[in-house]
């Protein structure tokens, strides 16, 4: 087993040409599950391939180990990659395909054997060793790709959006599968996907990027609830973030209030002193807020509880049942909001509410430069 180096990666793919990974650096400790997300074209796919060395680097350094990988073939880093297209061979076994990589490695017979019996226990495909590739399901083919660079033992894992081609309840399964896998192996991996909830639920770190540049690198939680920047915010977490605009107000008694012409939110005191004393007193910034942390109040209880700031008044403009949840849609004036609400929730549509939005989990933004400010 082993870590990863990445340090000043940059890829382009000619000589005066747009760089598509820019500036990278990243250390992905051993038996580390990291995991790569990212809309398409972000350059998550191509870091993964420098790694592998598939891909050419135009500049900067890959370690594996202790090792400076950047000229060293592929069949020669110790590393085991799975595609998202399984790139099983037709014409070979289950057993064959598993086998083949140590083969090529000349390992003796019976090591092979038991190699990959073991490994096709652990992934329950012993039962299919003599089946060709188009006699599995794809759940299964992705089995015999995991079990193909299992058999390898290899110094690092890498993983380029492998459940893509399943379906919905298979995604799941699998899902867990690797996790269990990487837990028993406790090898190195990294894992490729467009798929924030894949990102959610099974790495130890997500490195968040965009446009070849990394956003952010932090556990889920980090990166979901303390959002490096607006992207990242946006793009983590189902349903998306809603942003709203206001100005920052302090009153006399030292309460910040976040702002607008309908409403006036305060802002909870640790996120305030933050706020104040980077200035931000009187100006414009943006709000990020996620439907759980939306609720609804009964009408008039915001006074007579001498809650200070006023209630949003917000219109229901429809619902969305989402299996054990719902998410109200609402309109508070040209800006919309949702609102997560147990399924037995019938709220009709048209429906007029007063809500509040959680003080402590309400993140601020610089409008300018979309940067978190707390």
């Amino acid at each position: 087993m082993a870590g990863v180096s990445l340090q000043h990666l940059y890829k382009n793919y000619s000589k005066n040409g747009p760089f598509v990974v820019k500036d990278v650096n990243l250390e992905i400790e051993d038996g580390e599950f990291m995991i790569f997300v990212g809309p398409s074209g972000c350059g998550k796919s191509t870091t993964l391939r420098m790694v592998a060395g598939l891909e050419r680097i135009s500049q900067g350094e890959i370690y594996i180990g202790e090792e400076l990988v950047n000229n060293v073939p592929p069949k020669k880093r110790d590393i085991a990659m799975v595609f998202q297209n399984y790139a099983l061979y037709p014409n070979m076994s289950v057993f064959e395909n598993m086998a083949f990589g140590l083969r090529l490695r000349k390992t003796e017979k019976h090591l092979i054997d038991s190699s990959v019996k073991s490994t096709s226990r652990t992934l329950e495909i012993e039962h299919l060793l003599e089946r060709r590739p188009r006699q599995l399901s794809g759940g299964q083919r992705q089995r015999v790709a995991l079990g193909r660079a299992i058999v390898r033992h290899p110094k690092v894992f890498l993983m380029d959006e492998p459940l893509s081609n399943l379906d919905a309840r298979l995604r799941v399964q699998m899902r867990s599968e690797i996790v269990d896998m990487h837990r028993n192996l406790g090898t190195t991996m990294i894992y490729v996907t467009h798929d924030q909830t894949e990102a959610m639920t099974m790495g130890s770190r997500i490195c968040v990027m965009k446009d070849g540049i990394i956003q952010q690198v932090g556990t889920p939680e980090e990166v979901y609830m303390k959002p490096a920047n607006q992207f990242v915010a946006n793009f983590i977490g189902s349903p998306p973030i809603h942003f709203l605009d206001g100005r920052l107000l302090q009153d006399s008694s030292g309460t910040v209030f976040f702002d607008t012409s309908r409403y006036s939110v305060p802002v909870a005191p640790h996120k305030a002193k933050a706020l104040v004393e980077n200035g931000y007193i009187n100006k414009v910034v943006t709000l990020g807020i996620r439907a759980e942390y939306v609720y609804r109040l009964e009408q008039g209880a915001a006074e007579r509880s001498g809650e200070k700031g006023t209630p949003i008044k917000a219109v229901v403009h429809f619902s969305e049942l989402v299996g054990a949840d719902r998410y109200l849609h609402l309109s508070v004036g040209e800006e919309k909001l949702l609102m997560r609400v147990p399924a037995f929730d019938r709220t009709p549509e048209g429906t007029r509410l007063e809500i509040r939005l959680n003080p402590d989990y309400m993140l601020f933004f610089n409008r300018d430069i979309e940067q978190a400010i707390v």
